[in-house]
């Protein structure tokens, strides 16, 4: 029984210290393998740490290039804005021109006047009283149903001086054509029926001097 005892007690001891060993090793090994992860992610925080770096530095050249781009947008609309009033103002330029061309070429008319009326005898009727602002003629045609009694008195003054010109319809119902050229100033016309002696015997019918006249007045210039 004695001997049995220390047998034991080695084979015991034995066990204790193979299992210490065992778990003095596991924990090196345990120890170890942990040092090597806390490597391996400080390499990772490191490389992600670089990545982030280099990132924020993309990111900032981004936003600059973003601000310059905005920049440049809003120029290039600023510029858009300038070429288009440009390109309105050559376009008024051009209309102004070929208005000019026709001034210059007496193509440019404007109908001033264009009715049918009955002259009353002795009457004057200012039909036109307006400024001209080029050199140019006027062209009257005119059509009354007398001879001789109806008339166009057209008038201006141009640099002190008056013209002044009357001009009779002269065949009755049929068109009379009157050109006169006209110089910037005021100018006036009037159209006058000069059937005023009415007689006694008349004066029991006055309207037969009253004349029907058509009249298409045009200022040319």
């Amino acid at each position: 029984m004695n001997t049995k005892k220390p047998r034991i007690i080695v084979m015991v001891l034995g066990l204790i210290c193979i299992i210490m060993a065992a778990s003095t090793i596991t924990a090196f090994a345990l120890a170890g393998t942990s040092t090597d992860e806390l490597k391996e992610k400080e390499k990772t925080i490191a490389d992600l740490n670089t990545q982030l770096a280099k990132l924020t530095n993309e990111l900032a050249i981004l936003m600059q290039n973003q601000n310059q781009y905005e920049n440049q947008t809003s120029q290039i609309n600023d510029l858009k804005t300038q070429i288009d009033a440009l390109n309105s103002d050559l376009d008024t330029a051009n209309k102004n021109l070929e208005v000019l061309k026709k001034i210059v070429n007496l193509d440019a008319k404007t109908v001033i006047y264009n009715k049918t009326l009955i002259q009353n005898a002795g009457d004057r009727n200012n039909i036109f009283h307006e400024s001209t602002a080029y050199a140019g003629y006027i062209l009257i045609e005119a059509t009354s149903n007398s001879t001789n009694s109806c008339y166009f008195e057209i008038s201006y003054t141009f640099k002190n001086v008056l013209f002044e010109h009357k001009v009779y319809l002269d065949k009755a119902n049929e068109k009379t054509t009157i050109i006169l050229p006209v110089l910037p100033a005021t100018l006036k016309i009037i159209l006058g029926n000069d059937n005023d002696n009415i007689t006694t015997e008349d004066a029991k019918n006055p309207t037969i001097y009253d004349n029907k006249v058509q009249a298409a007045i045009t200022l040319v210039y």
